[in-house]
């Protein structure tokens, strides 16, 4: 009797452990969806923002400076790769990683700005001393 008692109190408790342990494994899979949705989301943001750059630094190539211009193109690229690339398995990786291609974004952005509004200066200034001639 006493074995019997046993193996019907083993049984619920494996039951419950089993039930448990089951929802513990529903809430971790609804947080790895949420946090699949947030990275799908900064993902696709800075594609959107890479690509734009892209097609910016293929406006700037026809300058005489394209030297300037394939480094800049070249950062960009390498920026699409580690997007690509980078396989966070945390929030604390993911955090990290977007503090430092959020720096390296601005950063292309900034080189990318800054050597149209030169450019365009140079365009001007040159256009200008043609029609003087």
């Amino acid at each position: 009797m006493l074995k019997k008692s046993l193996f019907i109190y083993s049984g619920i408790i494996v039951i419950i452990l089993f039930t448990a342990l089951s929802g513990c494994g529903v809430s971790s899979r609804s947080r790895q969806n949420n946090m699949s949705q947030w990275e799908r989301d900064y993902r696709r943001d800075y594609n959107n923002r890479l690509s734009y750059n892209e097609r910016r630094i293929n406006e700037l190539k026809e300058s005489r400076h394209r030297d300037r211009i394939y480094v800049i193109e070249t950062r960009n690229n390498n920026m699409k790769r580690k997007l690509d690339s980078f396989k966070g398995n945390s929030r604390n990786e993911w955090d990290s990683f977007k503090r430092e291609f959020n720096r390296d974004m601005r950063q292309v952005e900034k080189s990318i700005k800054s050597f149209s509004k030169n450019n365009n200066w140079n365009k001007n200034n040159s256009n200008k001393n043609k029609k003087k001639r």
